[in-house]
């Protein structure tokens, strides 16, 4: 998975989001904590400074040389720094080298730079000083060392809670983004194969109770009213059909006795012929509907067996070549040996019939119908091409409906069911169906899988219907 796709995850942006608040907010905090421990620090050191200042002012003047040199050699680690200067700037005693110019000697601290050791490396420090009775100048000063090593360690606090926090962050929004793009992605199978017909289906609910699972559960309702409609539809169809097909098949046989009994009058007879045809195509009508219906019941994969597509070809063409003669349609076979398929023999061959019977019912006079069997890698392949007026590219998902005929086919006998059982045929055994341009004419494929991943995964994998 590509870090583009992880970074358009939602939940992922919120991890993110959520690290950066987490990271302002701790900054925000630290540079609170900060400043108060600074203003602490600076406090701290003002008041020693000043302390100092005011206990050696109150000593008498004479005596402050030997004070300081005393504290310099029994206590030379000592915090503060002390500088006894003259009345001309220059020093008498203390570890403070310079008196810096410019300096107020009213006892308040300022902040100045004061060089020290033999590289006279100029370090922060506060410092205050005095003027005394005999002239003297007396100034107390400490360095700021500690504020560095507290920035210090308030940067080391600073990034020891921050980074932990922005990965820990970022890293739940992964896996809850994870775990979450899993169940979008078994959603969206099941609704893919819902779209392609599988209305059984149902969208995967867990047991969270999530705004996930709300909807998929508001989904699922939605998904059972629709197919009670759609089946309530399809039982109204095959109620008509049944109530339909007795009548008519006695209407049909009071007119075959009627045509035997009526008298040598030509045009009573080619009357009662005609009616007779017209019954024909409605019973044609009604038996492709009960069929298909049958077909859509998924009980009729309990007929399943290896089958050969190659000899179903054979056969097909076989039997249709003497209707394609009629037309002097050229009917051929290229049908090499495949792996066989798992499948219902009776309905690949009511299936692989009505696309021959279709091919060489649009072919033109003199035509060809090209019957062809292959492999490939997903399994075997059969084409059946012709170089008729072919299926408008804007068509071929409207021919694979319920009666639905073209301009190009109304004048030409059938019922619109064909590609219709074909389809369904298709579906129920889990293969794709393709239709396609023979460039003059129309190609249609079916493409099947192999016996093993037939037998295990056609109740898994919805089927393609392909337009190209």
């Amino acid at each position: 998975m590509r870090p583009s796709e992880i970074l358009r995850w939602t939940s992922v942006r919120w991890g993110m989001a959520v690290a950066v608040f987490l990271a302002s907010g701790a900054a925000l905090v630290f540079m609170l904590d900060y400043r108060l421990a600074t203003s602490g620090v600076l406090w701290t050191v003002d008041r020693s400074v000043l302390e100092q200042l005011t206990l050696l002012s109150e000593r008498p003047p004479e005596l402050l040389p030997f004070m300081i040199s005393s504290r310099l050699q029994h206590q030379p680690r000592v915090i503060t720094r002390v500088g006894l200067f003259d009345s001309r700037r220059q020093l008498i005693v203390g570890d403070i080298d310079v008196l810096p110019n410019r300096i107020r000697l009213d006892g308040k601290i300022e902040l100045r730079a004061l060089a020290e050791g033999l590289h006279k490396t100029r370090r922060l420090a506060r410092i205050a000083g005095l003027p005394l009775s005999n002239g003297r100048i007396l100034v107390v000063a400490r360095n700021l060392d500690d504020v560095p090593d507290l920035r210090e360690s308030f940067m080391l606090a600073l990034l020891a809670g921050i980074v932990p926090a922005m990965a820990i962050s970022i890293a739940g929004g992964v896996l809850v983004g994870v775990r979450t793009q899993r169940r979008l992605v078994r959603m969206r199978d099941h609704a893919e194969r819902i779209i392609a017909g599988q209305l059984e289906l149902r969208l995967p609910v867990s047991a969270s109770g999530d705004g996930l699972d709300q909807l998929a559960t508001t989904v699922n309702c939605i998904l059972e009213h629709t197919q009670e409609l759609v089946g309530a539809l399809k039982g109204v169809g095959e109620d008509i059909a049944h109530d339909l097909r007795t009548p008519l098949t006695w209407t049909r046989a009071r007119l075959e006795r009627a045509l035997a009994q009526a008298p040598d009058d030509g045009h009573v007879k080619a009357m009662i012929e005609q009616t007779i045809g017209g019954l024909d195509q409605a019973l044609l009508t009604i038996s492709s509907l009960l069929r298909i219906a049958e077909i859509e019941q998924v009980r009729r994969r309990s007929a399943f067996a290896p089958c050969d597509l190659a000899q179903i070809a054979h056969e097909t063409a076989e039997n249709y070549r003497p209707v394609a003669e009629d037309k002097r349609v050229l009917v051929s076979v290229d049908a090499r040996s495949t792996a066989p398929v798992n499948g219902d023999h009776d309905l690949l061959v009511e299936a692989i019939v009505n696309l021959v019977d279709n091919a060489v019912k649009f072919a033109p006079f003199g035509g060809n119908v090209a019957i062809s069997v292959s492999d490939d890698d997903c399994g075997p392949l059969l084409r059946v091409a012709d170089d008729g007026p072919g299926i408008a590219e804007e068509e071929r998902a409207l021919v694979l409906r319920r009666f639905y005929r073209s301009d190009k086919s109304r004048t030409t006998n059938g019922s619109g069911l064909g590609l219709n059982l074909v389809a369904a045929v298709a579906k129920l055994h889990g293969f794709s169906l393709t239709i396609g341009d023979n460039n003059p004419g129309c190609v249609v494929e079916l493409r099947c899988t192999y016996l093993e991943e037939n037998t295990a995964g056609a109740e898994q994998q919805p089927p393609a219907i392909v337009l190209s």
